[in-house]
Parts: C-alpha cells; sequence; structure tokens
C-alpha cells in the first residue's frame, strides 16, 4: 500500500514567502536603527544636516551641501569621521566598501 501526502509544494512556497518577509524586515530594522543613530550622531545647530538622512534603496544618503564638512570636523559637536564611526559601531553592520562617498 502507497501513502501518499499532497500539499508539500505549498507549505514549501510559504515556508519559503516567510524567509523573505523574515529577511527584508531584518534589513528595514538595521537600516532604520542606522538611520536613528546617524540622525544623532549629526551635528546639530538648525538640525538639517540631521534631518537630511533618508533611505534610499539599499543606500542610506544626505543631501544637506554641508554634511561632509560636519564629517570632516568642522563642528565641535562631533568628531571628525562621524558617520564612518557610528556604521563601524553597529556590531551587525558590515560596510561593502567605502563607507562615505560624494555624490555630485
Amino acid at each position: 500500500m502507497t501513502i501518499k501526502v499532497s500539499g508539500i509544494k505549498n507549505v514549501l512556497r510559504k515556508i519559503e514567502a516567510a524567509k523573505r518577509d523574515a529577511v527584508q524586515d531584518a534589513e528595514k530594522s538595521v537600516k532604520n536603527k542606522m538611520l536613528a543613530a546617524l540622525r544623532e550622531a549629526t551635528p546639530k545647530d538648525t538640525g538639517e544636516a540631521a534631518a537630511g538622512w533618508q533611505i534610499q534603496g539599499e543606500s542610506i544618503v544626505n543631501n544637506v551641501d554641508h554634511v561632509l564638512l560636519l564629517n570632516r570636523g568642522s563642528s565641535t559637536q562631533a568628531p571628525s569621521h562621524f558617520i564612518e564611526r557610528t556604521v563601524l559601531s553597529e556590531p551587525r553592520v558590515r560596510p561593502n566598501g567605502v563607507i562615505v562617498s560624494e555624490k555630485q
């Protein structure tokens, strides 16, 4: 006698979908945590540079012109390279190459 169990493909599809969702949720959580940390670490006068941090696709970007000057140490409120220090302080984050790059 043969016993046949059906519906396993549907279960496997649901497991794969749940894994994808879990990975996406984890990635989103890390990005949001890093975003909050960068906003907190950014020197504040008007708050423009801190508010400029945003998630764009796989990157966190800041389009405020003077954020690079701040990162170079132009403010007494934060050490130079505060962006790199913030990123590297997160144990689960491993940068893929250059941490800070300037786009024109």
